[in-house]
């Protein structure tokens, strides 16, 4: 059993796809990362880390509305679309959000969803591009995640951008890490789209473990966008920088 006061969980909507799990200690060091795909070998995991303080999740956690999008949903888009960080939408209408997958996992654990909980146990919804945006000054979301047209040199790049930055943060400690060596080494040596997609879930959740040590140590660092009635986002405030323009494709 390790020490470990902060947990980020990349978690997928269903188990065929991966989820990335991550734990920090009260001094923000990287003690744990992993991904796997069913509820059980996520509670496996979690067992080695147990009562944590905060747990910092990338997934629909409070879902009531049956159609469109929620008003924290709205409300990120609001503040970041123009940086391409804008919301997908969430409802009750797909049989995944009915309930979500992140509300099992917290009733399992026994983790309360409100974010004004003081002490032990409280589970918060996040969502890493608006973060990513806000704590790093982007003009423009990092283009790591997969998607057609953006190749996989272009993607490593990103990435490599992203493991830089994130070594950069003040609170995040990854020096004594040897599972975060690995997935640098894995990044910069990728050819195929599969090594990216390996470890992009692992990064994500050790970036989501960051927002809720700083939620713990500097919560005048993030806000909550939403409430525990409709749903929230626990994200940086509204960026005051500006965004980057897109760029222009020109042609006959």
């Amino acid at each position: 059993m390790r020490t470990a006061s902060c947990l980020g969980i990349d978690l997928a909507w269903n188990d065929r796809a991966r989820t990335g799990l991550a734990a920090v200690d009260d001094e923000g060091r990287l003690v744990g990362s992993t991904t796997c795909r069913t509820d059980e070998e996520i509670d496996d995991w979690l067992r080695a880390y147990p009562s944590p303080d905060v747990v910092a999740v990338d997934a629909p956690l409070i879902v009531h509305n049956p159609t469109g999008q929620r008003p924290c949903e709205r409300m990120i888009t609001s503040a970041f679309g123009r940086f391409d960080a804008g919301c997908h939408a969430s409802n009750t209408s797909k049989a995944y959000m009915d309930p979500p997958r992140a509300a099992r996992l917290a009733q399992r654990h026994g983790w309360t969803t409100d974010p004004s909980t003081i002490g032990r146990g409280v589970c918060l919804e996040v969502y890493p591009h608006p973060a990513m945006v806000g704590l790093f000054g982007l003009g423009r979301i990092l283009p790591y995640k997969g998607k057609r047209g953006r190749t996989v040199t272009d993607r490593g790049a990103a990435m490599v951008e992203l493991l830089d930055r994130m070594e950069g943060l003040s609170g995040l400690d990854v020096s004594d890490s040897e599972r975060w060596r690995e997935i640098r080494y894995a990044v910069e040596h990728a050819t195929r789209p599969m090594h990216l997609e390996h470890v992009e879930d692992e990064i994500d959740a050790i970036f989501c473990a960051h927002l809720a040590w700083l939620w713990r140590r500097s919560p005048g660092a993030l806000q909550v966008y939403g409430d525990v009635r409709s749903g929230y986002i626990v994200a940086p405030p509204p960026p005051s920088h500006p965004a980057t323009p897109r760029a222009r494709i020109t042609g006959p």
